[in-house]
C-alpha cells in the first residue's frame, strides 16, 4: 500500500454489506490491481458501480464507477490488508440502508472509530 486512505467506510447498504468490505477511497491512478479479477454490476437497479472480485476466493477487491463519471475515485477493500497496516486509520460506519434516491442529503453516520481501537473491524 503506497499510502493509507483518509478513512475506511463501512456501509450497510444493499451494495456494500453483501461484499463484507471496508472501503478506502483512492484516485484510480494510485491503485494497481494485480491478477485478473472478475467483475459484476447489479442489474436490478440503475448500475453506477462495477465491483471487482477475486474469481479464486470470491473476495471483493474494489469498485470503480460504471460509465461516464466526473469523479476519479474508486473504492478498495481495505479488509484485504493486514490489520497492522490499517491501525490508526479513522473508520466510519454509514447507514446506507436508510438512504433514499429521492434526496441529495449525505447518508447518516452511525458511528466513528479508529482501526485498532478495539471496535469491530
Amino acid at each position: 500500500m503506497a499510502r493509507k486512505p483518509d478513512y475506511i467506510n463501512f456501509c450497510n447498504c444493499g451494495l456494500c454489506r453483501p461484499t463484507g468490505a471496508g472501503w478506502g477511497y483512492f484516485p484510480a491512478a494510485e491503485v494497481e490491481i494485480t491478477g485478473e479479477p472478475a467483475q459484476f454490476g447489479r442489474t436490478d437497479i440503475e448500475r453506477w458501480l462495477t465491483f471487482h472480485f477475486c474469481p479464486g476466493c470470491g473476495s471483493a477487491v474494489a469498485w470503480t464507477p460504471y460509465g461516464p463519471n466526473d469523479e476519479d475515485r474508486m473504492g478498495v477493500n481495505m479488509r484485504l490488508f493486514p490489520l497492522d497496516q490499517l491501525t490508526g486509520i479513522p473508520a466510519r460506519w454509514i447507514d446506507g440502508l436508510s438512504a433514499s434516491d429521492d434526496t441529495d442529503a449525505p447518508m447518516a453516520r452511525t458511528g466513528d472509530g479508529v482501526i485498532g481501537d478495539g471496535k469491530a473491524f
